[in-house]
C-alpha cells in the first residue's frame, strides 16, 4: 500500500504535531500521503487534493488519527469505496482503533509490511425523510426531539408487530455498536464478527422491557405513536425527524467497514483492557 489517505481530528491534535509526524513518517517510507487541501496546507505538503471526499476515492488505505467518533465519521465514507481503515487512538477509549498513539509508527510499519488482518464489520442503513440513504457502523437510535421528554414508539420486525414502548427512545445496534450506547443502556455485548442486531430500549417506563437480539438479515421498523416529534440519529449524527404515525425502517447495509488490526489481541482481551472489566477469583 503506497497511496495512504490521512484524516485527523483537529480537536485531538490542535497543533497537528502528531499528524505532521505521521505524515513525515509515511513519506519517509516511500508512501504518497493523500489529504484534503485544508490539512495539506497546514502540514506543508507539496501536493494535496481539493476535498476530503477525493481522498476516499483515490487512497488504497486510510489512516485515521483521533478517537472512536473520528473513525465512525470516516467509516461512513470509506465503506462506499471498500477502503480499509487503520485508526490510531488520540482519544480516550479508542475501542475501534488499531493502535494507541505511542505505538503509531511501529504499527504503521507492520501495515506497510503486510503484517495485519482486516476485520469486516456489518453496518446499518436507513432512508431519511428527504429520501437520502444513511449508513452507520455503530447504531441508529430514535428519541423525542424534546430531549428531556418520553416518547411512545411502535416496534416491528419483518413487518410483524412486536409492541409499543414508552421511554427515552430505542437503539438498534450492530455488533460493533453493541459496546457503545447500547452497552450503557443495558443492552447485550455482541461479538463483532457476527451479523446480528440488538434492539435496546432507553430508560423504558415499564417492568418487562428487555433487549432483543435478532438476525442481521431482519428488518426493523419504528413508528411514532404519540403526539411527540421523534428524531433519528445514526452514529450520533441527526439524519431525520419523525412525526406522528411516521416510520423509519432499519436494515443491514449493503456496505461494510473494513478495520485494519496489527495486534493479536482477541475481542475479549480488548474488552478487558478498554472497558476495565474486573476479574474475580
Amino acid at each position: 500500500m503506497k497511496k495512504i489517505g490521512l484524516i485527523t481530528n483537529y480537536e485531538r491534535d490542535k497543533e497537528l504535531k502528531y499528524t505532521k509526524e505521521t505524515a513525515d513518517f509515511l513519506l519517509s517510507q516511500g508512501c504518497t500521503v493523500l489529504t484534503d487541501q485544508k490539512l495539506g496546507l497546514r502540514l506543508g505538503l507539496k501536493t494535496y487534493l481539493q476535498s476530503y471526499m477525493q481522498v476516499y476515492g483515490e487512497a488504497e488505505m486510510l489512516i485515521v488519527l483521533g478517537g472512536d467518533g473520528t473513525i465512525l465519521s470516516a467509516a461512513r465514507h470509506a465503506a462506499l469505496y471498500d477502503l480499509p481503515i487503520f485508526g490510531i487512538n488520540l482519544g480516550s477509549l479508542g475501542y475501534l482503533a488499531g493502535a494507541e498513539r505511542s505505538e503509531g509508527k511501529t504499527a504503521i510499519k507492520k501495515v506497510l509490511a503486510g503484517e495485519y488482518a482486516v476485520e469486516k464489520r456489518m453496518m446499518l442503513q436507513t432512508v431519511g425523510s428527504d429520501k437520502r440513504l444513511f449508513i452507520g457502523l455503530n447504531d441508529i437510535y430514535v428519541r423525542n426531539k424534546e430531549a428531556a421528554h418520553m416518547l411512545k414508539i411502535g416496534l416491528w420486525v419483518n413487518d410483524r408487530y412486536i409492541d409499543d414502548y414508552k421511554g427515552d427512545g430505542i437503539i438498534i445496534a450492530t455488533p460493533t455498536g453493541s459496546t457503545a450506547y447500547n452497552l450503557s443502556a443495558g443492552g447485550p455485548v455482541l461479538k463483532p464478527d457476527t451479523e446480528l442486531m440488538t434492539i435496546t430500549q432507553i430508560c423504558p417506563h415499564n417492568l418487562y422491557a428487555r433487549p432483543l437480539v435478532i438476525s442481521g438479515d431482519d428488518e426493523v421498523s419504528i413508528s411514532i405513536e404519540g403526539d411527540s416529534l421523534g428524531v433519528v440519529f445514526i452514529d450520533g449524527v441527526l439524519s431525520s425527524e419523525l412525526g406522528k404515525g411516521e416510520r423509519v425502517t432499519i436494515k443491514k447495509a449493503d456496505y461494510y467497514t473494513r478495520l485494519i488490526k496489527t495486534t493479536s489481541l482477541s475481542f475479549y482481551d480488548i474488552l478487558r483492557s478498554k472497558m476495565a472489566w474486573q476479574q474475580r477469583d
